[in-house]
Formats: C-alpha cells, sequence, structure tokens
C-alpha cells in the first residue's frame, strides 16, 4: 500500500541529520551521538541543566525541489516528547542548494524517556499554502535514558513468586507473562512454578539443557508477539499518515514491520496495518505475519533445527550402545 496525496511531493528522500549537540552550552560528546542509529544518549546527564539544543540539518534532492509545481518550500523541524506530550516546531534557515539548517531546543521540565526529531518541509500547492511535501525518511531520537545511542534494547526479567504478588496473582499459575503498559516492557517469570526456575538457570544434563532452549525460544517468540501488539495499539493514522508512538513501543515497530511486508516502506507498512485492523476484516493474515515476524526475531525456526540434530544424535548415541 503506497500513501497517497492529493498533491504532488518530493518523491527524493529528505535526510535529517543531527551535526552537534549542547547542553548548557556544553558541546555533548561525539560517542554519544550515532549517525547510524539516528539516537542521542543524554543519560550521562545526570547534573541539573536548563536546556539541550541540537543542531539540524536537512537535505532534499536540490534539482528535484527547484523543478516541482510548489511555491516556497520550506523546512521545519518538529520535536514530540509522547509521555509528556509536548510537541514543538521550528522553523530551519535555507541554505540554498536543497539544504535547511538550524537547531532545536529541549528545555528541562517538558522531556523525560525519550522524543523525537522529526523534519518536515512544506510549500505553496496549488494556491493552498501549508501543503506537507516531504518528511524525514528516519527520524532521530533523543533518549534520556540511553548510556549508549542505540535504538536496540534488552527485556528487563524479573522472577517473581505470582502468587504472593498483587498484581500477578491473577495469572498464578502461567510460567511468564509481559507487562507492556509500563514505561519499559518487563518479563515477569514465575517463580511459585516447582522445579521451573532451575531448569532456566541451572540445566545441567544434555535434556535440560534441550528443555531449557526450547522454553526460553518460546518465551522470547511470545515477548515479541506481545510488545508487538502493544506498539501496534499505541500507533494511529493522521491525515493518511502513520503517528509513531515513540519509544520502545516505535522501536519494535520499526524492526518487524520489515518482516510484514517487505516491499513498502515500514511508514506505508504501518498505515495498512492500522487500516486493517481498524476496518474488521479477519486477522488470519495479519496473524500469519505476526507469527512468521516472531519466529525470526527469537531464532526460533534455528533453534528447533538445532534440537532436532542433538536429538538424532543422542538417539543415535543410545542405539550404537
Amino acid at each position: 500500500m503506497k500513501t497517497v496525496f492529493p498533491y504532488p511531493i518530493l518523491a527524493g528522500d529528505v535526510r535529517l541529520n543531527a551535526d552537534a549537540v549542547w547542553v548548557d552550552n556544553i558541546p555533548l560528546p561525539l560517542k554519544l551521538v550515532s549517525d547510524e542509529e539516528r539516537v542521542i544518549a543524554l543519560h550521562t546527564v545526570k547534573r541539573d541543566w536548563d536546556d539541550i539544543r541540537v543542531r539540524v540539518s536537512v537535505a532534499v534532492d536540490a534539482n528535484e525541489l527547484s523543478a516541482g509545481v510548489w511555491k516556497s518550500p520550506e523546512c521545519i523541524a518538529f520535536v514530540r516528547n509522547r509521555k509528556t506530550n509536548v510537541r514543538l516546531t521550528f522553523p530551519l534557515h535555507n541554505e540554498g542548494g536543497g539544504r535547511w539548517g538550524g537547531e532545536v531546543e529541549l528545555r528541562r521540565g517538558e522531556h523525560v524517556g525519550r522524543c523525537e526529531i522529526d523534519a518536515w518541509i512544506v510549500a505553496e500547492v496549488k494556491g493552498v499554502e501549508g501543503r506537507l511535501i516531504g518528511r524525514a525518511e528516519n527520524r532521530w531520537s533523543a533518549d534520556f535514558e540511553a548510556k549508549q545511542p542505540t535504538r536496540q534494547r534488552s527485556i528487563k526479567m524479573l522472577w517473581k513468586n505470582f502468587p504472593d504478588h498483587p498484581a500477578l496473582n491473577e495469572f498464578r499459575d502461567d510460567p511468564w507473562i509481559l507487562d507492556a503498559e509500563s514505561g519499559e516492557p518487563v518479563l515477569y517469570l514465575n517463580a511459585a512454578l516447582e522445579g521451573f526456575r532451575a531448569v532456566l538457570d541451572n540445566s545441567s544434563s544434555a535434556e535440560q539443557k534441550l528443555v531449557r532452549e526450547v522454553m526460553a525460544t518460546q518465551i522470547a517468540s511470545e515477548a515479541w508477539t506481545a510488545m508487538f501488539n502493544a506498539a501496534l495499539y499505541a500507533s494511529a493514522v493522521e491525515e493518511g499518515g502513520p503517528v509513531w508512538p515513540g519509544g520502545w513501543h516505535e522501536e519494535i515497530l520499526r524492526r518487524m514491520l520489515p518482516d510484514f511486508f517487505p516491499d513498502i516502506s515500514p511508514d506505508e507498512a504501518l498505515v495498512e496495518l492500522i487500516g486493517r485492523r481498524v476496518s474488521g476484516e479477519s486477522g488470519s493474515d495479519l496473524h500469519a505475519r505476526l507469527m512468521h515476524s516472531a519466529t525470526l526475531h527469537s531464532k526460533k525456526q534455528k533453534t528447533v533445527a538445532s534440537i532436532v540434530r542433538t536429538l538424532v544424535r543422542m538417539a543415535d548415541a543410545k542405539g550404537d550402545s
């Protein structure tokens, strides 16, 4: 599915870069700014601070920009923090040749967790001002909790005695459950199940190790599935375009959506998924795609193949003896 606009838009990429970062006018070390991951790690900013400034630059194909039917194209940097519901815009300066530059400001008290930095190209099209003709292909994140500038995070896992835990007592017989409602997803493992922890933490025999691998893969697969569903329901579509949820929800979607629809962009895939969800059509196809993606990310197919080979070797060894 392609996102359709009722007017011409830029076909080329809109490239957004974060060129420098200052915390109260003190430069942030370059190692905390990743061009590849498009993340600014701000966990080391432990002292009190007033504002963080990010110098950004935006570039598009100059020939396409000048040849279009639009008039007076302008570029705006957009900052959004999902947790605080802050949305701010910062006009950028036209530097010519399809390039814009400027700064965005993150003020203390307006941001927690993580905020998204985006870029929009707007222009007058067919007499209508303020038309969106381009948007950054890859947005940036300013992460106040990240120690390293990376989007990939591990899931926090905690052992809990489900029957004794008020929030988990209802699931007392379940071996594990994922809490996807908190700021970061937490996987709870049920310590009340006899032998469960011993199998996962202290497997010694070959048979126990096989059981552990099977259970660990199944836990991972179900966790990916639960996180994706939570992330999808945290997303929306406005004016035909996707509204990404930010934070770990967005990370999960951007990692898994290419498995659903490899031939279209993540933006288009998210619009397609939300459209199918709200239309009330059968979810069997989407469920199959979700199972496929969860299998890939949990490496289930490799684990199953390895376990089958191990079982065959064990059976052959017993037969020879």
